[in-house]
């Protein structure tokens, strides 16, 4: 095990989710066993109380979960200094390189599941016969049963992560001709696959924040119902190709750019070598930008109730706001550093 600020602090913070996530599952069984529609107004007190308290520790919970996502890069770059012949993360990956995998595929679903949650729970509180309340606990322990795979893998990966092996380096990886991020586009696009790719970065994410403003103006609530759902499917379905575009072009053509090593195409070097400070930055605007279109579809599917129509609008319209304001904000300093090249 590697003894660090960021070990200490991930460490800590597992526990304390394990902890939290256990007595949260019994909490939320206990009071879905126990719960009636109809109640006497002082058991119903009583009831709403116990799940205020629940629901107030599931917020806590799942805002310090949620950090630790980006903290676990963090942790990587400290770990590159005590690894032989490790250049950047992708060297500390290659150590578990099972558990590590496994880590960088439940982070992000337990971000989006988490916010997904918070933002349902939200548009509960905030309607007075609070309507989504069961509904609510049943998605409490989905997200729970995230909570707590995530931090029993950070738990083992931690405990377990000892530099005893020398790596290799990220260029053997990611600079040779057979390189997945290079064969998959190339035989979709063929030979001049990074030109396409690039070209449709800003295609996808133009059309996408042009929709998303779109639903911002006064026009949007003019419409009736059913065209504003095909607007919404339309962003989700522009949202999921989208990723795939990002990364690759990313991977293949920005990142080389922005670095100035245009044969080189780590990712990881790009987001913890220093040479694009603002890297993070970017992805991470772009990451939320792309969430906030499935949250709106997470609030959509589950706060379907009259009671709570008008809070799940106007939530939406500001999930809304967040993503185009994201995604417009990645574009443009993606396109700045280009200019300045």
């Amino acid at each position: 095990m590697v003894v660090n600020i960021y070990t200490i602090i991930m460490l800590f913070v597992a526990f304390l989710s394990l902890f939290l996530g256990g007595f949260l599952v019994y909490a939320t069984l206990k009071i879905l066993l126990s719960f009636e529609p109809l109640l006497p107004l002082e058991t119903k007190s009583k009831f709403e109380q116990k799940g205020y308290l629940i629901f107030l520790m599931a917020c806590v919970a799942l805002s310090i979960r949620m950090i630790v996502w980006p903290w676990f890069y963090f942790m990587l770059q400290g770990f590159v200094s005590e690894i032989p012949g490790a250049m950047c993360m992708f060297g500390v990956t290659q150590i578990l390189p099972s558990t590590v995998t496994f880590l960088q595929i439940i982070k992000p679903v337990s971000f989006f599941i988490m916010g997904g949650w918070m933002l349902c729970y939200y548009v509960d509180k905030s309607s007075p016969t609070t309507p989504l309340a069961r509904k609510n606990l049943f998605f409490l322990l989905i997200v729970c049963g995230i909570l707590l795979a995530d931090s029993i893998a950070d738990i083992y990966y931690v405990i377990r992560m000892k530099p005893l092996m020398s790596v290799s380096c990220c260029a053997t990886f990611f600079d040779v001709p057979l390189r997945p991020s290079a064969m998959i586009p190339q035989a979709i696009f063929g030979k001049y696959f990074q030109k396409i790719l690039f070209i449709l970065y800003y295609l996808l994410n133009v059309i996408l924040i042009a929709i998303l403003l779109t639903s911002i103006s006064r026009k949007w609530m003019s419409f009736p119902p059913k065209y504003r759902m095909i607007i919404l499917y339309c962003q989700g379905i522009l949202g999921i190709i989208n990723i795939p575009v990002v990364i690759y072009t990313f991977i293949e053509d920005i990142a080389p750019k922005l670095m100035q090593l245009p044969y080189h195409h780590c990712i990881y070097c790009f987001m913890g070598n220093g040479m694009v400070p603002d890297a993070p930055i970017m992805l991470g605007l772009f990451v939320i930008g792309t969430f906030a279109i499935g949250w709106m579809f997470l609030l959509k599917l589950l706060c379907k109730h009259k009671a709570a129509r008008v809070i799940t609008d106007r939530l939406l319209l500001k999930v809304n706001n967040i993503s185009a304001f994201c995604l417009l904000a990645s574009l443009i300093m993606v396109t700045i550093h280009l200019i300045l090249i």
